[in-house]
């Protein structure tokens, strides 16, 4: 465990770390793993246990929060933002989720389609993966309405003619995505910078077919957030555990068994940068 002065806090102190997820039994161990790390690195500190606790949506963790039943808590860029608007939650740390600080959506389109831009997507259809996917839905859709076009469902009657429109439909998965676009059912696919390079969600058969159209900016992936009115010695605390983790061999097994994180850092340069790209398209989607 790192070593570090102990800072003067009250005995028995109680911490819980959180995590939104349908999935509670699958999810639990990756939780409980990083809770027994921290709880025995924070025992000098009063820290007498750190708990788990699993809400199955984000309503569900806003409560909790609110409750003050939740102290730490991990989320992709969006929800974090979300819940930090909020009031309840601060960022405390960003995470290297599978060894990337930052990604970025690709659009893609046939190589013998005709598309070369997004411009090119007037009244021609796209897939996204599902609602919930922030680099293979949220962050296309607001790049689409930024460029000024409508996105209309496919099931819509009539389908999309006119001008600035695009129809879209969920294909529920990169791999859905990148065959429908194969295929010929859609015209144009997104999926993250990340999984473009995956042979598993882009198969190099149908990728040497395929030509990507545009890139957005990076934005940060992930974020440790931590409860706003958490005593701030106790946050700064648990920043410098965090930070250290992956300098032993265990902190980096605990690391990996919990969502194959690489690492923990302080939001400077261009982590800050990252999080202002994601800040923006967040407040596109509250508009």
């Amino acid at each position: 465990m790192p070593a570090a002065p102990a800072v003067a806090l009250d005995d028995d102190v109680r911490l819980t770390i959180g995590r939104i997820s349908p999935k509670a039994r699958e999810q639990f161990t990756r939780l409980r793993a990083l809770a027994t790390y921290l709880e025995q690195a924070l025992a000098d500190d009063g820290v007498a246990s750190v708990d788990v606790l699993m809400e199955d949506d984000v309503d569900g963790m806003r409560q909790s929060l609110r409750a003050g039943k939740v102290d730490l808590l991990s989320e992709t860029a969006f929800t974090a933002l979300t819940l930090v608007d909020e009031g309840e939650v601060e960022i405390l740390l960003r995470e290297w989720r599978s060894g990337v600080a930052e990604y970025h959506t690709v659009f893609f389109a046939r190589r013998d389609s005709g598309i070369e831009r997004l411009d090119d997507l007037d009244g021609r259809t796209i897939a996204f993966e599902d609602p919930g996917s922030t680099s293979a839905y949220l962050v296309p859709r607001v790049t689409l309405e930024q460029a000024g076009f409508e996105l209309i469902p496919l099931n819509a009657v009539p389908p999309p003619a006119h001008r600035r429109q695009v129809g879209y439909v969920f294909a529920e998965g990169e791999v859905n995505i990148v065959a429908r676009v194969h295929r010929g059912w859609v015209d144009a696919g997104v999926v993250s910078n990340l999984d473009w390079e995956e042979e598993d969600e882009v198969p190099s058969f149908m990728r040497e077919d395929l030509v990507v159209i545009h890139g957005t900016p990076p934005l940060i992936r992930s974020l440790m957030l931590v409860r706003a009115d958490l005593d701030p010695t106790l946050k700064e605390r648990i920043s410098e555990v965090l930070q250290q983790m992956h300098l032993s061999a265990e902190g980096r097994e605990v690391l990996d068994d919990y969502y194959r994180i690489a690492r923990f850092d302080r939001l400077v340069d261009d982590a800050l940068v990252g999080l202002e790209t994601a800040r923006q398209f967040h407040r596109f989607l509250k508009r």
